[in-house]
């Protein structure tokens, strides 16, 4: 039987909702093959705030030997939200494991929201990675639900905001402004779009530059990043973002997009490995993604650091400011240990 701790409190326009799912002895619940999914039970409650029981929780488990673990929620009401799961690991520590922002979500409906990994719960060295000490494993959801956006009916017809912008790059009407890639590719775009989406943008138009003159802003980007990006600053959306993270984190630092940067930031995350671990470190450096450097830290220090050392990437360090960081870490951490 798994255990359920909801707290709920309001911040200005927003509610939110946190639940805190402990499940206990978990490899057992792994190891039971005719296990196929587990829920949280309705839970009683004292708390007078009917928000404190929306959202139920459950899990699937997929494979032959129980391999893969699909989280997902399921809300009475339809809601606009946003939603963070966070795994809580030991000595008080806690790793984001996936961020999704605001959007609509049906009443009654399972939506999915996160999967997780057998081999990253019970480690290959048989090491548990993400349980607790008594074995249990402890998810922390948060649904952080907008009051003053709140849908009250569910057959409200898809937002067209999105899909009408970028119609609007793509077909240039009432264009004013000419933007280059770095191979002289030209797309037709706004300048009022630009300034309103990005600092850097904005600043070509603002005073007597040689853009503002032109209406010509020449891009360091190639062809295929450059389209991401203005896809992004009219959509929202970066539908190429795991295809090429690397090239777009660039892009997204560069003119100082905080949400694409994000999301690229997550892409590389999701992509992070033993073999392009420093890579990965050495990119969120140059780029003060800071998420990203401590999520990759967090990586090498959960075991792979011997590992990583042998890597081609190890191989090619050359900055010792890097390898004082991985190092500095590591042993923090194990310092922390040492006096708890």
């Amino acid at each position: 039987m798994s255990n359920i701790n909801y707290t709920s409190r309001t911040e200005g326009q927003t509610k939110i909702n946190t639940i805190i799912w402990t499940v206990p002895h978990f490899v057992n619940l792994l190891e039971n093959k005719t296990t196929r999914e587990f829920r949280t039970e309705k839970a009683k409650e004292t708390c007078l705030d009917p928000i404190c029981t929306r959202f139920h929780l459950k899990m699937q488990f997929l494979g032959r030997d129980n391999d893969i673990i699909e989280i997902y929620y399921l809300s009475p009401d339809p809601v606009f939200l946003k939603s963070i799961l966070t795994i809580c690991l030991k000595r008080f520590e806690e790793r984001s494991i996936v961020i999704k922002e605001y959007h609509t979500v049906q009443a009654n409906k399972w939506q999915y929201l996160a999967t997780l990994f057998k081999r990253d719960i019970t480690g290959y060295d048989g090491r548990d990675i993400f349980l607790l000490n008594d074995g249990s494993l402890r998810l922390k959801f948060q649904f952080i639900v907008s009051n003053d956006i709140k849908v009250e009916h569910s057959n409200v017809p898809e937002a067209q905001l999105s899909n009408d912008f970028e119609n609007l790059l793509n077909n240039g009407l009432f264009s004013d402004v000419i933007m280059k890639s770095v191979e002289g590719n030209e797309y037709k775009v706004h300048k009022a779009v630009l300034a309103s989406r990005s600092l850097v943008l904005k600043a070509h138009f603002e005073h007597n530059t040689t853009e503002c003159q032109t209406n010509i802003v020449e891009s360091p980007l190639e062809a295929e990043v450059l389209n991401e990006v203005l896809i992004f600053i009219y959509t929202d959306k970066a539908p190429s973002v795991d295809d090429v993270p690397e090239k777009l984190l660039a892009a997204a630092d560069y003119y100082q997009l905080s949400r694409l940067k994000s999301l690229c930031e997550e892409a590389l995350h999701k992509k992070l490995t033993v073999e392009n671990a420093i890579e990965t470190l050495q990119l969120a450096e140059l780029h003060s993604a800071k998420i990203l450097k401590q999520l990759t830290l967090e990586f090498i220090k959960d075991g792979q650091a011997k590992l990583i050392t042998k890597t081609e990437g190890w191989a090619k360090v050359k900055s010792v400011d890097l390898i004082k960081a991985i190092y500095e870490y590591i042993m923090n951490d194990d310092i922390e240990a040492d006096i708890k």
